[in-house]
């Protein structure tokens, strides 16, 4: 009986203690003019951020408004990731559509612009071709040989859907390059780094090696 008086005296100790400190941690903590609070107490945080915080659904007026298509995330709380479509429009050069070489409708860019348009192109790398043309290049290996005709497939359903053809190369049964400039130009246009970017969205998965499970010890 003496033990069970003496936990219970103990847990009540506890408590007394943690409250103690929740309330201590709580307590406003001035700085200048900044005042700070720290830990976690729901009166101070309600008094802080106000009741209606976090998630809700929109009022009647703000669906009226169609902002879901022009703002970055969801208008409803289902949680289905879907990125705005007026982004497309303002970012990335899978959304762009190559236009004719000739005639000077793309210019050849320089080192800044160049360096600017590869960072959107993830695996891409600014390389020399063969007549030593500035070119981006990017290579692939695949599980063999069918495969990499296989990707070399898929590589050139997009460059003719673009009207812009990069050099592929097949080395070694089953290794893909592939290289990406303008002719018309004798360097890099914003072209190739468009093919570039709508390459890199292609599924290649199913031809590549499997990789072997690793064990660490």
């Amino acid at each position: 009986m003496q033990r069970s008086l003496g936990a219970l005296s103990s847990s009540s100790r506890a408590a007394n203690v943690l409250r103690a400190a929740t309330a201590s941690a709580a307590r406003p903590v001035s700085r200048g003019s900044l005042r700070c609070y720290a830990g976690f107490d729901a009166k101070s945080e309600r008094a802080f951020v106000g009741e209606d915080f976090g998630a809700r659904d929109p009022t009647a007026g703000e669906l009226a408004s169609n902002f879901s298509e022009k703002v970055l995330g969801n208008y409803d709380t289902e949680h289905i990731i879907r990125p705005p479509e007026a982004m497309g429009e303002i970012t990335g050069l899978k959304n762009k559509k190559c236009l004719p070489c000739e005639g000077g409708n793309v210019p050849k860019l320089d080192e800044t612009e160049i360096n600017r348009l590869r960072l959107q192109c993830p695996g891409w790398r600014v390389s020399t071709t063969a007549d030593g043309i500035q070119c981006i290049a990017c290579d692939w290996k695949t599980r063999n040989f069918n495969t990499a005709l296989e990707l070399m497939k898929r590589i050139g359903e997009v460059a003719e859907a673009e009207g812009h053809h990069p050099d592929l190369h097949l080395t070694g049964f089953n290794n893909v390059r592939a290289e990406v400039s303008t002719h018309a130009v004798g360097g890099l246009t914003e072209n190739d780094f468009i093919v570039a970017a709508k390459i890199n969205e292609l599924e290649f998965s199913d031809l590549m090696p499997k990789r072997k499970p690793k064990f660490w010890a």
